[in-house]
């Protein structure tokens, strides 16, 4: 399944969606849900059954784009996430 968060990463439809999750879900941080990479003890970080990306223009234009890559947080691209909506029959979008 793929979840798509929108909402900073303490927000309650993080919280939610972090209840939610399941082994090989993945999840793709938009729009102010990029500001997970300013949190490198969130817990999604630590969810190591699940795969956390945050889309690479919504990160560089709110500027955290460094942060992530300092911490090593999964960056895509556009395409990248057309291709997690494409390989998950459920998306489920948070916000």
């Amino acid at each position: 399944m793929l979840h798509i968060l929108n909402k900073p990463p303490y927000s309650d439809s993080a919280l939610q969606m972090l209840n939610a999750l399941s082994s090989g879900d993945a999840v793709v941080l938009i729009e102010d849900g990029v500001q997970a990479a300013f949190y490198p003890e969130w817990q999604g970080w630590l969810v190591s059954t699940v795969s956390i990306y945050l889309l690479a223009e919504d990160a560089i234009s709110r500027g955290v784009h460094t942060i992530a890559a300092i911490h090593e947080m999964p960056l895509i691209e556009v395409d990248g996430f057309v291709a997690l909506t494409e390989q998950n029959e459920q998306i489920i979008s948070w916000h």
